[in-house]
């Protein structure tokens, strides 16, 4: 009975055991350091807005660098909101991996006009109709100047903005595009001593559409300095005016 009774209490000390290695041996670090940080620019445009350094420097700045700190202890949401509220970052993804490190994946936003206006301001309208200081940053975009509200720049230009963002035709002869104190567009171009007479934002695909065929049709036969003005403001027509 003795026998038995040691047998059944090794039995179930041994499968208590085993329970126990199983548990203490397959359970996953309960609080991993987090290991570095995997930083994607995906900067499709190739603006060079942001950087990785820059990032870190972000981070660091606002005392939430999360390398070295428990996995557990770091706030996602709180990273990405920080990205998210730089003036040059569009969108911020970020997650733990399996290597107990961070990956950022970031989208930088994308300038299409460079702002000089009568207040003395110095910006850059982007794609999504938003606006962003210029600070260190340098890029080779058309230049607006004039009367150019600042609150109101980015919803009334960047359509216009992206449409010759898009146009290699017009990014190289665009040099410059003033704004009246009335609102109205004059464009100096990089070739042709001549003012081009936009009027508004209105129809601008077919205004510079019957532009680049009177450059093509027009001053190539006529020469490219003979006009003072070229006016595209009124429907289907190009009204110039003669030195």
């Amino acid at each position: 009975m003795y026998k038995t009774f040691f047998k059944v209490f090794l039995l179930l000390g041994v499968v208590v055991y085993l329970i126990f290695a199983l548990v203490k041996f397959n359970r996953p670090d309960e609080s991993p350091v987090c290991q570095g940080l995997d930083i994607h620019i995906l900067d499709e445009q190739g603006t060079d807005f942001v950087n990785e350094n820059e990032v870190r420097e972000l981070l660091a700045n606002h005392k939430i660098f999360p390398e070295g700190q428990l996995l557990e202890q770091v706030n996602l949401a709180q990273l990405e909101s920080l990205l998210v509220a730089s003036p040059y970052i569009n969108q911020a993804l970020c997650y733990k991996t399996a290597q107990h490190t961070i990956m950022m994946q970031i989208t930088p936003r994308v300038p299409v006009l460079h702002v000089l206006n009568t207040a003395g301001e110095d910006f850059y309208i982007d794609n999504c109709g938003g606006t962003m200081p210029r600070g260190h940053h340098a890029i080779d975009l058309i230049v607006m100047t004039g009367d150019i509200n600042r609150k109101a720049a980015g919803k009334r230009y960047a359509p216009m903005g992206k449409m010759l963002a898009n146009d290699n035709f017009w990014q190289k002869q665009i040099q410059e595009i003033h704004v009246t104190p009335d609102g109205e567009l004059e464009i100096t171009p990089r070739v042709g001593n001549h003012t081009i007479l936009l009027g508004d934002t209105a129809h601008l695909a077919d205004k510079l559409s019957r532009m680049k065929t009177f450059y093509t049709e027009g001053l190539n036969k006529a020469g490219w300095n003979r006009y003072k003005t070229i006016s595209l403001k009124f429907d289907r027509q190009v009204v110039c005016t003669r030195r």
